[in-house]
């Protein structure tokens, strides 16, 4: 959590873009803008970057004085995206931008009651629509699927109608930002910014105590006289409660927000645009991860490459060195035996006779290298 004044945060957000000052906080720009506002703190309206860029005449609106002291300063909390790169957080956040002022130009009916004749369902669905009216509810009441070319779902029939219209509208809404679906094995999946980011759709459970049966009492008991202390059934029952998700399965662990879920004030189908920017986020982390993957590759080539130019070399000059050594070797020996032959030869008459034999041998072994003995220095 970073502490500022309301004065510092007011001078920031009129001195560049709203989105990379929320990058230096680690939030998104929305969040950011909701800040401003709880303390009453102005901020540039939508076109006042370009304007400025191209000399138009700009608006700055004044720091308005507080009527609560206890908003003179601003505490910002970053998110777990704050860990991110900035070209994966500006990303997503470009996107939100985009597809909220679609989103506005073209608003989509909400109420599950609500006519929705503008909505189209796309033939990529066809085969989850199949898919799900097959299936049959499990004992708590979902209807489970996943396989190829179908959205994983695990939702009950009585929201099957609603899903089903949410998904045609992510799809909808993903076709205008030049992004499409496509299927795949393990299911249908939305190709953004050439990335296969994998989804499904989820009916969220609501939990209540279990209480025990008869059966299940009378079991517990006789557990217990066998030393058992657990109870034989589960803390909850689960049930369908209506309140629907949609999950990104992508980037584990990435610090990316995956699951985004009816909430008591807003319905799924408000969400869409945050959505598809979660998407786009998902699509551009993945392409990061992909390139510093890629660049470990290259350098791991490069080290290789390096390393196995250093062992030729290494192995070349030990080479080398061991056929100097045996020329040296062979020099000195033959240094040698010309020594003594030449001391032999000036020893008297007598001793030269009795050593004769001795020296016609060295003689003989000393003419050896010019034979072949040392290898000649165009075979190292």
């Amino acid at each position: 959590m970073k502490t500022v004044s309301r004065e510092v945060l007011y001078e920031q957000v009129w001195s560049k873009p709203m989105t990379k000052v929320a990058a230096e906080y680690g939030v998104t720009g929305t969040a950011l803008k909701k800040t401003c506002d709880r303390h009453q703190i102005p901020t540039p309206e939508r076109g006042y970057w370009a304007k400025l860029e191209h000399g138009k005449r700009v608006n700055k609106e004044a720091l308005p004085p507080l009527a609560k002291p206890n908003l003179a300063l601003v505490r910002i909390s970053g998110s777990s995206e704050q860990h991110l790169s900035l070209s994966v957080r500006e990303a997503k956040e470009k996107a939100r931008d985009r597809l909220h002022m679609h989103a506005a130009a073209r608003p989509l009916p909400i109420a599950a009651s609500e006519p929705t004749p503008s909505i189209v369902e796309p033939p990529s669905l066809a085969a989850t629509r199949r898919s799900i009216s097959k299936a049959r509810p499990d004992d708590q009441g979902f209807a489970i699927v996943r396989s190829r070319g179908v959205v994983p779902l695990k939702i009950a029939p009585a929201s099957i109608e609603r899903g089903i219209r949410i998904l045609s509208q992510l799809i909808a809404l993903a076709e205008t930002q030049g992004h499409s679906p496509k299927v795949t094995e393990d299911g249908l999946v939305l190709v953004v910014e050439n990335e296969l980011i994998a989804f499904s759709l989820e009916e969220q459970p609501e939990k209540t105590l279990h209480q025990p049966t008869p059966a299940e009492l009378k079991r517990r008991d006789e557990r217990l006289r066998w030393g058992y202390t657990t109870d034989p059934w589960p803390k909850y029952d689960q049930k369908p409660s209506g309140r629907l998700a949609i999950v990104i399965n992508a980037n584990s662990y990435s610090g990316l927000r995956r699951s985004y879920a009816d909430g008591k004030t807003q319905a799924l189908e408000r969400m869409l645009p945050d959505i598809l920017a979660g998407f786009v986020g998902h699509a551009a982390y993945t392409s990061e991860r992909k390139r510093e993957a890629e660049e470990r590759d290259r350098r791991h080539r490069a080290a290789e490459a390096q390393r196995r130019r250093e062992e030729a070399f290494n192995s070349r000059e030990k080479r080398r060195m061991e056929f100097v050594d045996a020329v040296h070797e062979q020099l000195t020996q033959r240094s040698k035996l010309t020594a003594v032959v030449t001391h032999l030869e000036n020893t008297t008459p007598e001793d030269a006779a009795r050593v004769s034999a001795m020296v016609v041998w060295i003689v003989r072994i000393r003419r050896r290298p010019q034979a072949g003995w040392i290898i000649p220095v165009a075979s190292a």
